[in-house]
């Protein structure tokens, strides 16, 4: 993952880092076929980053992970 990416969200969106931190953790270590898991990981993301998601983006977003798993593409769809 481009780690300029990461640093550019965190500023764009005002994210505190040990958030980040938290979820970069529990994102490590779930199971990516786990659709509930990866649906809730993307409901706290949005929370966190004060964006809403309406579900047509949450679909997409976890067929995208589903799919391809955690890559820069996601910055995009964020």
């Amino acid at each position: 993952m481009n780690f300029n990416k990461v640093l550019q969200f965190l500023a764009d969106n005002n994210i505190q880092p040990a958030e980040l931190f938290a979820l970069v953790e529990r994102v490590r270590t779930m199971d990516l076929t786990d659709e509930e898991a990866i649906r809730s990981v993307i409901r706290e993301v949005a929370k966190v980053a004060n964006r809403p998601i309406d579900k047509a983006q949450e679909n997409r977003i976890v067929k995208d992970i589903m799919k391809n798993g955690i890559n820069d593409n996601l910055f995009n769809l964020l």
